[in-house]
């Protein structure tokens, strides 16, 4: 039979009593620390009222009441529970402002060359659109120009950008520690440090990271009507688990139309181990940056002040990798003379095929004498020729992890890296005669 004993006016007690039938106490939620003996002493009044009433309820349906629930039950952790969510909030609106306000580069070299075509397809790229776009990769090799062209394209984006931009940092530690790459996302996402979301001793996951920028990239899709870009800048540095983990993220950040990721790479084995998982069928483009043209080359020399001759001398040397032209350009201006600039190079270019192992008597000598003896011949050689003549795919991806060999994703073939790889070995194509 229902029946319902009152013990206090103020009270009704219940033959099964739960926690939101309870006495609702008065909460303060401020800035103030909540005063624990007040708290405890508004618990203690309460029981010296009420524990009769209590008693004949817990008895009546057949319970003993063996204690009472302590703050730790119910208050605190309704107070708990309204403190992660309101910190939650706060840092998920300063991620979003973070990702409408977009990254800006005021430190980029102004002297950039104008590079009309590449910089158009880049903004298709990187401007974000109402409908999803899949995930795309830019590759092409150190000093081609590509983060120049990514941050310059991210400039000149109109407020709000919905732009986050990660540089992967340029360590061989993240194989090791992982942290540093979430680290690295966390700062372009504008994450602060929170006493109370970061509580405890777990460390921050690559998940939870996507998780929380998922929420928020929802959130400016569905304010702005366009799908926000993550750039995550030096992929090559990724280990291969996170490396995974991130093209997962693309694959299903753009199945969900929550964001666009475009990976910019380095090296042309990214795109390769990309290509070996399923997620690879989100692909939108693979958009290699390569060096300049000789009239771009020549076109930027002479802006910088370098006569005709010596610009030829110049792009004869380095051809049109724009890293080189501008160091050589910025030492010519110094009154560097071309002939010592040429020896300092080419010495780098030695230093290279050392590190490689290369050189006479080095590891890698008799793969790297006949790859580099057909290249002589014939500039361009297809990718399966080049793991035929080396004989091992382990040893075949370690070569074109060096600066002395280039793989082109789109054309599959394998080149020199430079112009001035090329110059070196052909000034001493001796030692790599067969």
């Amino acid at each position: 039979m229902a029946f319902r004993l009152v013990a206090n006016p103020a009270i009704r007690a219940r033959p099964f009593p739960s926690p939101r039938h309870l006495p609702r106490l008065r909460l303060c939620i401020s800035s103030r620390p909540y005063s624990e003996l007040k708290y405890d002493e508004v618990w203690k009044n309460e029981i010296r009222k009420n524990w009769k009433g209590w008693t004949r309820a817990a008895a009546a349906g057949g319970l003993a009441l063996v204690g009472y629930i302590t703050r730790d039950l119910w208050i605190t952790d309704r107070y708990r529970e309204y403190q992660r969510h309101s910190h939650q909030s706060d840092r998920d609106s300063a991620i979003y402002e973070t990702l409408k306000r977009g990254p800006s580069f005021p430190e980029l070299v102004q002297d950039t060359l104008p590079r009309d075509a590449l910089a158009s397809e880049a903004r298709e790229l990187i401007t974000p659109e109402k409908e999803p776009q899949g995930y795309s990769l830019v590759i092409g090799e150190h000093g081609t120009g590509k983060t120049s062209l990514i941050q310059l394209t991210v400039n000149s984006l109109k407020k709000p950008k919905g732009v986050v931009y990660v540089m992967i940092p340029n360590t061989d530690a993240v194989n090791t520690n992982p942290t540093i790459v979430i680290d690295a996302v966390k700062d372009a996402l504008g994450w602060n440090p929170d006493p109370v979301l970061d509580s405890g001793n777990t460390a921050t996951t690559i998940f939870e990271v996507f998780r929380v920028f998922s929420r928020v990239a929802l959130r400016y899709r569905d304010v702005h009507q366009a799908i926000p870009v993550l750039v995550v800048d030096n992929a090559n540095k990724l280990p291969t688990l996170l490396l995974a983990q991130f093209q997962d993220f693309a694959k299903e950040a753009s199945d969900s139309g929550i964001a666009t990721v475009i990976f910019v790479s380095s090296e042309g084995r990214i795109p390769r181990r990309m290509r070996e998982r399923s997620a690879w069928s989100r692909v939108q483009r693979v958009f290699e940056i390569g060096d300049v043209s000789r009239d771009e080359a020549l076109q930027y020399l002479g802006l910088q002040g370098i006569d005709d001759k010596t610009a030829a001398q110049i792009y004869e040397l380095v051809g049109g990798r724009m890293i080189l032209l501008k160091s050589t350009a910025r030492n010519i201006r110094k009154g560097v003379r071309i002939d010592d600039l040429r020896r300092a190079l080419l010495n780098e270019a030695s230093g290279q095929l050392e590190s490689a192992r290369m050189l006479p008597g080095d590891e890698f000598y008799k793969q790297g004498k006949a790859i580099i003896s057909k290249l002589l011949k014939e500039n361009a050689i297809p990718s399966y020729t080049y793991r035929a003549i080396v004989g091992d795919n382990i040893i075949g991806d370690k070569m074109l992890q060096t600066n002395v060999f280039s793989h082109h994703f789109d054309a599959d073939n394998v080149t020199f890296q430079s112009t001035l790889m090329k110059r070196y070995c052909e000034l001493h194509s001796t030692l790599w005669e067969e």
